[in-house]
């Protein structure tokens, strides 16, 4: 298990969004960021994606030390150069393809691909992956992990995709064999303050963490 992967596991949620505003996506970042949060991914689902990322990045070593920033919903090679150039940490994909899979190998990208069947993390594992996103996660089920995971031992799974930010519903889908989840709106929720997101986090990484 690499380093990102080991982390990802520790943090056992991975926020996910997108805000068109840079200003904007910063804040959500510090507010993640003050709550414990160590690790995130920001999504390639608008027009200013990858200018604010790459503003993010820039900023990310001073403003959020030890920040793990990736990005999501990249779907094909140009978009993962351009990520790649811009110093992701990671890139998830929502769909995997041979083509994806041999670019990120040959780059050398920290690449998680999105995977819904036996086939498709097959296709992960066969090309050296070890940590493959589950998604659409609502669409499966808590039990499908458990279900596929004795063909694969050896491979690490986050399911994405309409999974409820509360303590007991994600305990569930690690106790069936995730090691984290994806959290979106459910987690990052419009109508929050930057302190009301905060104090969301904190509380959910302790409830997460308690014994």
């Amino acid at each position: 298990m690499n380093a990102t992967i080991r982390k990802i596991k520790d943090q056992k949620i991975i926020p996910l969004f997108y805000h068109e505003s840079f200003e904007a996506s910063e804040k959500i970042i510090k507010a993640l960021y003050d709550g414990g949060i160590r690790i995130i991914e920001y999504t390639n689902r608008g027009s200013q994606a990858l200018e604010n990322f790459t503003k993010l990045k820039e900023i990310s070593s001073t403003e959020f030390p030890g920040l793990l920033l990736g990005i999501g919903t990249v779907k094909n090679i140009k978009e993962m150069d351009g990520y790649a150039a811009a110093k992701a940490d990671f890139i998830i994909t929502p769909v995997i393809s041979e083509e994806l899979a041999k670019h990120a190998a040959e780059k050398k990208i920290m690449l998680v691909p999105g995977c819904f069947t036996p086939s498709d993390v097959n296709v992960a594992f066969q090309n050296g992956f070890r940590l493959v996103k589950i998604f659409p996660a609502d669409a499966l089920g808590k039990n499908y992990i458990k279900s596929i995971q004795p063909v694969f031992p050896e491979m690490n799974f986050m399911p994405t995709g309409g999974i409820s930010a509360d303590a007991e519903d994600i305990k569930n889908w690690l106790e069936g064999g995730a090691i984290a989840v994806g959290l979106g709106s459910s987690l990052i929720k419009t109508e929050f303050t930057a302190g009301q997101l905060t104090e969301k986090v904190r509380n959910l990484l302790q409830q997460l963490n308690q014994n």
